[in-house]
């Protein structure tokens, strides 16, 4: 039998936090979701729990931002798979999100199908 994929997600807006979990269970994937609302709480998750896939949806988390927590997470093990998932749309931050390690990088929109895609992709949907 498989191991469930665990799923991390680091935002630091309980909106955005249940809206993502809704848009994930309505896409029907087996994944556990579990919740973290800083930087620092994130990287003490994945040191605990050791998720499959990381979102670190803001960039700009209380404490750590999300490109230093990226490259933290990376760190502790270069093989988790990293979304950078922001609502800031520019070239500068999808550069930085590739320089800190993050496998993907996507808009944060409404309907989070951007983020969808990209969790699709990397645990091979």
């Amino acid at each position: 039998m498989s191991q469930a994929t665990k799923l991390l997600i680091i935002d630091d807006d309980p909106i955005d936090q249940k809206l993502i979990q809704e848009s994930i269970k309505r896409v029907g994937f087996e994944i556990e979701v579990i919740a973290a609302f800083s930087g620092e709480e994130g990287i003490r998750k994945v040191n605990d729990l050791k998720p499959n896939v990381i979102i670190v949806l803001d960039t700009m988390l209380p404490g750590m931002h999300g490109f230093e927590a990226c490259r933290k997470i990376k760190e502790i093990d270069k093989n988790f798979k990293i979304i950078i998932c922001t609502g800031v749309v520019d070239a500068v931050d999808a550069a930085k999100a590739r320089a800190s390690g993050a496998d993907d990088y996507c808009v944060k929109t409404a309907d989070f199908s951007n983020l969808i895609d990209a969790i699709k992709n990397l645990i091979g949907l």
